[in-house]
């Protein structure tokens, strides 16, 4: 594995993921306090990890909205369009409540 990183193609490839994934794995175990699987099985640990992901990306959300300075009515309605009938100005949301998890 040494021999691979110290190449110019693992340097890169390494510096790429120092930038995208180690983050958020930091701040998961830092910040989160996620540092082991609370259940056993591969099922089970999915969707335990799926759950912290969404926690994680919510709080990115989150934070975005305060760093805009903005309140949550305000970006909802900036993403809506504003209309009084909801985000989808009364369009069918067919199709949303038949979808499989």
């Amino acid at each position: 594995m040494r021999a691979k990183l110290n190449t110019e193609k693992g340097t890169e490839e390494y510096k790429k993921r120092m930038s995208t994934i180690e983050p958020v794995f930091g701040q998961m175990k830092q910040d989160r306090g996620f540092r082991e699987f609370l259940l056993r099985g591969k099922r089970k640990t999915g969707i335990e990890f799926v759950m912290m992901c969404t926690v994680h990306n919510i709080k990115k959300i989150a934070d975005f909205i305060k760093r805009q300075g903005k309140n949550l009515k305000d970006m909802l309605k900036m993403i809506g369009g504003g209309g009084s009938k909801g985000w989808n100005e009364g369009k069918s949301r067919v199709g949303i409540a038949n979808k499989p998890c």
